[in-house]
């Protein structure tokens, strides 16, 4: 059990990882430029995001008030406190945008002159309520194979976040944009088992996966040029669904694929190597997610720019390492000081009284 476990651990975090640098590189542009390189990651960053986000969740029915009093505080330490906090932090202050903060949508959070991608807290949040009630309904109707059953009723959960109006502000909390999240979560949750299995496969086996979802993407995106949408889940512009869909499990199996290899060569490779560096990372996506973007925007771009013009996409990637190691030592060093900053609340020990 131990070791199922912390396989489960490794390959979660090394995926995630990978991902937290995708998003980094697809920042290194303004929010609606549409760059191959950024249509490509934005065809099935966030989708991979919220899939894995489901990876690490187990099934489990809250039977009583006080296990949803505990979910519901849980998730907002998590969450909510560090949106607000953040919300403030990067808006000039204003009592304007208190409503706006509490709104909750890309689009109020860019009226408020914030972070916009705090949009992903408030979806985050949301979709995890949708996706436990689906799991008391089912455990409530005994169904036997429950896993089976959430990932069916994923396909509802995205159909209404597809059908769903539009609203020019967004909807409140991301309610819309929440549904599709948690189809996401919930396909993540059914299927998990099977991936770990699948992890455990011959290396050929794991290479040949990652090669075919590679090249599904690909056809899925760059083949099509200038007819590829930008696909903008923070505001529900998913462009064609059924292409968004096909490049979101592509791309969610080739990230998965190559995080599946590096794990098993870094077991059983002729050169060993520890991925204690690469799981670091991706137990702190949240704090990187949160710490990057303006720092890339605001500072290191430009400062790039004072000594190299171009290629655009040179100059994205050197952005991002540098984004990257800034916002992780940031990470670090809040984490050690101030982790409540992060959706952190350690239990310290209590002083005995003499």
């Amino acid at each position: 059990m131990s070791e199922v476990k912390k396989y489960r651990i490794e390959l979660i975090d090394i995926a995630k990882a990978i991902t937290i640098i995708l998003v980094i590189l697809g920042h290194t542009t303004g929010n609606l430029d549409t760059p191959m390189y950024r249509r490509l990651l934005y065809s099935f960053h966030m989708p991979l995001f919220f899939f894995l986000a489901g990876m690490s969740i187990k099934a489990k029915e809250l039977k009583s008030f006080m296990e949803w009093k505990s979910f519901i505080k849980k998730n907002l330490l998590a969450l909510i406190v560090p949106y607000l906090i953040f919300a403030f932090i990067y808006a000039p202050f204003s009592f304007e945008n208190v409503p706006k903060f509490l709104y909750g949508s890309w689009q109020m959070l860019g009226k408020a002159g914030t972070l916009t991608s705090l949009w992903y807290l408030t979806c985050f949040f949301v979709a995890r309520i949708y996706c436990q009630v689906i799991m008391n309904i089912l455990s409530l109707a005994k169904c036997k194979n429950m896993n089976l059953w959430i990932g069916i009723l994923s396909v509802p959960m995205f159909a209404i976040g597809f059908l769903l109006p539009k609203i020019k502000i967004g909807y409140p909390w991301c309610l819309n944009v929440s549904f599709v999240a948690a189809g996401f979560i919930l396909l993540g949750i059914a299927i998990r088992q099977q991936v770990l299995i699948l992890a455990q496969s011959k290396a050929w086996i794991l290479f040949l996966i990652t090669v075919v979802s590679g090249v599904m993407l690909i056809c899925g995106t760059v083949l099509r040029g200038d007819a590829l949408e930008l696909s903008l889940m923070c505001r529900g512009d998913y462009g064609n669904v059924l292409w968004f869909l096909y490049n979101s499990v592509s791309g969610t199996a080739f990230i998965l694929g190559i995080s599946m290899l590096i794990f098993r060569i870094s077991r059983e490779g002729a050169i060993l190597f520890r991925t204690a560096a690469i799981t670091y990372v991706g137990q702190h996506t949240l704090g990187i997610f949160l710490l990057h973007k303006n720092i890339q925007l605001d500072l290191i771009i430009p400062w790039i720019h004072t000594w190299l013009e171009g290629p655009q996409l040179l100059v994205a990637c050197i952005a991002t390492c540098i984004s990257f190691a800034t916002a992780l030592l940031l990470c670090a060093i809040i984490e050690k000081f101030v982790p409540q900053l992060l959706g952190q609340f350690p239990i310290y020990p209590q002083k005995e009284n003499n």
